[in-house]
Formats: C-alpha cells, sequence, structure tokens
C-alpha cells in the first residue's frame, strides 16, 4: 500500500466513524497521522480533507482540523500542530470531568441524551473518584445511539437506557441533574441530536439543573450552526417518517457549560 493510500484510509475511517464520538474520532485520526510522521503529502491531506468534511459535517472539532490543515505549508508544520493538539486532547477528559464534578458530586441521578464522548469521560471519572448516582440514557430518538451509550457506561456505573418519552418520569426523581454534550457550539444555539431541546425544556420547566458539556474546540460562529442543520443527515423510519438526526437548541437552556 502506498502512504498516499495509507494517508487517504485514514480519513476515511474517520469520516465513516458513526461507533465513536467527536473527540474520539479527532484523537484516532490524529495519532494515525503521527505515526506516519514525516511520510505525511500534502496533496493526499487535501484529499482526505474532502472526504472528512463530506462524511462528518456537524462535528466542530473536525470542521476546524479540516479547516488549518488546508492551509498548511508544509507536511512537518502539519505534524508540529498536530502533536500539539494531541497533547490537548490527551489531558481533554480529565480536565472535563473535574471542572464538572461540583455539577455532579450532590446529584443522584444524571440524565443524559445521545452518545457523547464528553458525557461518557464526565461520568466514567466521576465513578472513579466514588460517586454512587446512577445515568439515565435516553435515546435521543433512534438516531442519537443512546442505547450504544449505556453500553459503555454500563461498564463503569449503574445505568439504564430509555426511550425519550420517558423523560418526564425520569426527571422527577429527586436529585437530578441533566448533562448534554455537542458537536458543535455558537453564540446562542448549539448542536446535538434530535430530542436534546426538549429533554432541556422539560428539565427547565421541572426545575432541574441542566449542564452542558462540551470543549473549546467545539466552538463555532452561528453561521455554522445553520449549515450544520443544513447539511445534517436524515434519519429515515419509514417511507412517510423521517427526521434530521442533528438539531440546534438555544443556549439559554442550560444554566451552565463545562468546558477544559
Amino acid at each position: 500500500m502506498s502512504h498516499r493510500d495509507e494517508i487517504l484510509e485514514l480519513f476515511q475511517r474517520a469520516a465513516t466513524d458513526r461507533e465513536h464520538g467527536a473527540v474520539e474520532i479527532e484523537a484516532a485520526l490524529i495519532q494515525g497521522l503521527l505515526a506516519l510522521g514525516t511520510r505525511l503529502r500534502l496533496d493526499s491531506l487535501h484529499k482526505g480533507l474532502k472526504a472528512l468534511s463530506e462524511g462528518q459535517p456537524a462535528m466542530a472539532n473536525l470542521r476546524e482540523m479540516a479547516g488549518w490543515m488546508a492551509a498548511v505549508e508544509s507536511p512537518a508544520s502539519c505534524v508540529s500542530r498536530l502533536a500539539r493538539r494531541a497533547a490537548v486532547l490527551q489531558e481533554l477528559p480529565d480536565r472535563l470531568a473535574a471542572n464538572a464534578w461540583p455539577f455532579l458530586a450532590t446529584s443522584r441521578t444524571i440524565v443524559t441524551i445521545s452518545r457523547s464522548s464528553a458525557v461518557a469521560a464526565v461520568l466514567e471519572r466521576a465513578w472513579g473518584r466514588g460517586w454512587d448516582g446512577s445515568v439515565v440514557v435516553l435515546d435521543g430518538t433512534a438516531s442519537g445511539r443512546g442505547a450504544d451509550q449505556a453500553r459503555r457506561l454500563g461498564t463503569s456505573g449503574s445505568v439504564v437506557s430509555q426511550p425519550d418519552s420517558e423523560a418526564l418520569k425520569v426527571l422527577n426523581q429527586p436529585s437530578v441533574v441533566v448533562l448534554v454534550g455537542a458537536d458543535a457550539v455558537g453564540r446562542r444555539r448549539f448542536v446535538n441530536s434530535a430530542g436534546t431541546g426538549d429533554l432541556l425544556a422539560a428539565a427547565r420547566c421541572t426545575d432541574v439543573e441542566t449542564v452542558l458539556v462540551a470543549d473549546s474546540g467545539k466552538d463555532v460562529t452561528e453561521d455554522v450552526v445553520d449549515e450544520i442543520l443544513r447539511l445534517s443527515p436524515l434519519y429515515r423510519e419509514s417511507a412517510e417518517r423521517e427526521w434530521p438526526i442533528f438539531e440546534a437548541i438555544p443556549l439559554e437552556l442550560v444554566v451552565a457549560r463545562v468546558t477544559e
């Protein structure tokens, strides 16, 4: 296999990854590119970036990565920047978990929705430091892959997977906090799986604290939020029933944002 093919394969793997969160996909791609080191070729990078942009239009960190990579002037400068970003990503889960801990410490139940590597990192580390609460993961419709998130978290603590229709019942439990992730965060809205807005609105109506966990690599302009929604793929349940996988949620529905 040529070096060029290796590079394209890394990008294609990232572009088609539907099993992992945005940060996990970015980290795996960076590690693969760093392993190639000085064998990177700018022409191959640019072709790979096109596949990445088309395959993962909603993930702000990957959009950011594609943007700066398109402007690099040499493989060496690309490797240097990739190494710096890799160091940030290595520390990111612990930083997010530490900053989110004050919101979790006194809670008995965390309600989340869909799949988020940031939320998973926070919860796994909370259990690791002795938190004995439980987690309810809502589906985020069938496209949100909440069941996948529940399976992952189930290896670390007490987790229940529930359909979105159970949200109100869950929110009426004592000491509940709603914790959600994001694919992108604008100045007024953030992007996450369909169903997130309804969950947060219900939580605010029942005086349940709502927290968004999303690192600064997810920050985008409001124009990009609109573009992500325009490019959002549809989940098709049947010929008569389909909906966008992502939606934009007003930031005013969250009490706090946790970042690094």
